[in-house]
């Protein structure tokens, strides 16, 4: 399950370049303020992805793509709120160091959960 997760992280991150690299080619030419309005809607559009996406239909293309939704442990739908939780969590887990805790907690857990999971009481699960 963790590489499904990995796999749809990866897949997700090729669509945020599609979303940045078109900001930062554009903000480039826009100078100092360009650059900062439209790297301020970049980063709108990344939380949106993940908040929105994953709150209203449980997952992110990534995830869809390979088959994983995340649900509340009874297998309820996750809350946008949840999804909030979960993805700002996402951030610690990414710092140098604390990935690698993540990863090392995604593998001690029964249901694979993160941290972010745990906190938002989610689990992320195959598509039935």
């Amino acid at each position: 399950m963790i590489w499904h997760r990995v796999g749809a992280f990866f897949i997700d991150s090729i669509l945020m370049g599609v979303i940045w690299v078109p900001v930062i080619v554009a903000g480039a030419a826009l100078g100092d303020v360009g650059f900062l309005v439209l790297a301020f809607v970049g980063i709108v559009a990344t939380l949106s992805y993940g908040f929105l996406v994953e709150g209203l239909y449980g997952y992110t293309p990534g995830k869809y793509r390979l088959g994983l939704v995340v649900v509340k442990p009874d297998g309820s739908n996750c809350t946008i709120g949840a999804s909030i939780v979960r993805n700002v969590l996402w951030i610690v887990d990414a710092l140098p160091t604390f990935n690698l805790i993540a990863m090392v907690v995604i593998l001690l857990i029964d249901d694979n959960q993160r941290v972010g999971d745990l906190v938002a009481d989610t689990v992320v699960v195959k598509q039935q």
